[in-house]
């Protein structure tokens, strides 16, 4: 029942992040931490999350960077997903199919 709760939250978290993001409100991007801290409860709690993750950061190396460039300012659970979700295993499985196909 516990992991159902926080996978609930965590997925609330996320759609408030996306419904606030764009709103004009007196802070740029307030939605960015709620979408970031719903992102980390869900990665805690989901591999084929954290999976879909590490995919997206492997397929936007801009999103990827930024994450890595803001990970010095987050709360502990953020940096932990931002390290959990690095593309490092993806770029490897890049290179190696890279290297077999020549």
């Amino acid at each position: 029942m516990g992991k159902l709760a926080r996978m609930a939250a965590g997925w609330c978290l996320i759609v408030i992040g996306i419904v606030l993001t764009p709103a004009p409100v007196p802070i740029p991007l307030i939605g960015i931490v709620p979408l970031l801290l719903g992102c980390a409860i869900l990665s805690s709690q989901s591999k084929s999350f954290r999976r879909a993750v590490q995919r997206l950061r492997h397929r936007f190396g801009a999103v990827s960077r930024w994450l890595d460039r803001f990970v010095h300012r987050a709360p502990k659970i953020v940096k932990v997903m931002i390290h959990r979700t690095a593309p490092r295993a993806l770029h490897r499985l890049a290179r190696l199919r890279a290297h077999r196909e020549k």
